[in-house]
């Protein structure tokens, strides 16, 4: 899937990456700005500002993407900085996810608000165990719908709001099924480490 481009992404941004180094930036930098990029696409989405608010999710998106690889070029990779990167993300999914159950509160649209929830609790649980099972295990990237496969669905269907319904249904089955290939992965995972 997306996640799996990694790599080519990571080499194609090194400039961009070599440039913010040369400015003073740090993963740091990259990490709030990010975020605060991503509440300010959340407040323009809550008042059904489309185009805008998934233009700015997707452009502060790639920052996000960017802080590890910034971190790694100036040698300033630190657990402390995965740590916070990992919890300002969880803020992020919130947000975003929050601004669509918001307008369709506002607007009266039940479907949207339930999918909406259940979109939110999937993104939550997907990260949840993955750093819960990386306290005992080794546990790479597993699964359907990872963060950059999420960030896809949520930046097209809020481009195109009139497939807004059918981005919560991806999002909501595949977020389940994802949820359901990483229990299972840790579970076997678990297993082994007990028979052996």
């Amino acid at each position: 899937m997306i996640h799996l481009l990694k790599g080519p992404f990571e080499k194609a941004s090194m400039p961009f990456v070599d440039f913010l180094i040369r400015h003073r930036f740090s993963a740091y930098h990259l990490t709030l700005i990010a975020f605060l990029g991503t509440v300010l696409a959340s407040v323009f989405i809550c008042y059904e500002k489309w185009k805008i608010g998934s233009s700015l999710f997707l452009v502060f998106s790639l920052f996000d993407a960017l802080d590890g690889s910034l971190a790694r070029k100036n040698n300033s990779a630190r657990p402390i900085g995965a740590f916070l990167d990992s919890v300002v993300d969880r803020f992020s999914d919130s947000a975003i996810l929050f601004a669509i159950i918001f307008y369709a509160f506002n607007a009266g649209n039940r479907n949207v608000f339930l999918l909406g929830l259940l979109a939110l609790i999937a993104s939550l649980i997907i990260s949840y165990i993955k750093a819960k099972a990386e306290n005992f295990l080794e546990f790479g990237s597993i699964g359907l719908l990872q963060r950059p496969e999420r960030v896809l669905i949520i930046f097209l269907m809020l481009f195109f709001p009139q497939y807004l319904l059918v981005g919560l249904w991806i999002l909501v089955i595949g977020g389940y099924y994802t949820i359901g290939q990483r229990f299972y992965s840790a579970y076997q995972e678990f297993n082994r480490q007990s028979l052996s």
